[in-house]
């Protein structure tokens, strides 16, 4: 099979061609995505990114370490596990998921039945954040762990993650927050539909304050 040819092979000099040279190819995005919150195995992203198969997230993995975007590593434990992770260049992908998210988010097309998986949900609440104070819809910051699974999923299990939301900061990475005062659990595209279609929180179980939850619900329902 011929070797595809790239916009720099056909002259074209564009940083926006490069851009879609190096993440343009099916599944790149997606793959990047999964990454954003942490180094992940490979068994991990097979999981997660639904549809791919193994020989396709190989090719599109040395694709993405050969354009210096991931990078493999040995995490530090008594299995010397072999895992993917992107660069330092890579990481900057979580500010253009955010503007595509923005544009996508008035595609005409846009599907509105489908699936998220728990680190797709969470990094689509990271790029498509409104950054107002948490003022806005209530008194005092909101601390929330969330407890997401992909009922499509069941063996991939539980996955955590806190959120801290106040006057001046907006952080939501991956693990437990066992000092948050109000946790929330369930299925992850349920979740979804919660944060960004407005649903009933009751789809979700909630231990602690409820309001909380309403009111992190509130400020993504006024994204335009």
């Amino acid at each position: 099979m011929p070797k595809k040819q790239t916009y720099a092979d056909l002259g074209d000099a564009c940083a926006t061609a490069h851009a879609m040279d190096v993440i343009g190819d099916r599944w790149s995005m997606v793959i990047a995505r999964e990454l954003l919150l942490g180094p992940r195995r490979f068994a991990d992203l097979a999981s997660a990114v639904v549809g791919v198969t193994p020989a396709v997230l190989t090719s599109r993995l040395k694709a993405l370490r050969d354009s210096g975007v991931v990078e493999q590593a040995q995490l530090d434990d008594l299995g010397r596990t072999r895992v993917y992770r992107l660069t330092e260049w890579g990481q900057g992908l979580e500010d253009v998921m955010r503007s595509l998210g923005h544009w996508a988010q008035h595609s005409p097309g846009f599907p509105v039945d489908g699936s998220m998986t728990p680190d797709g949900v969470v990094v689509a609440m990271r790029t498509m954040a409104p950054y107002a104070t948490m003022a806005e819809w209530g008194d005092g910051p909101v601390r929330l762990a969330m407890e997401l699974h992909d009922e499509r999923r069941p063996a991939a299990g539980v996955r955590r993650y806190r959120l801290q939301w106040d006057e001046d900061r907006f952080e939501l990475t991956e693990g437990a927050d066992d000092e948050a005062a109000t946790t929330v659990s369930g299925d992850s595209s349920a979740w979804a539909d919660v944060v960004f279609a407005g649903s009933p929180i009751g789809s979700m179980a909630v231990a602690g304050d409820q309001r909380a939850v309403e009111r992190v619900a509130a400020a993504y329902s006024a994204i335009a």
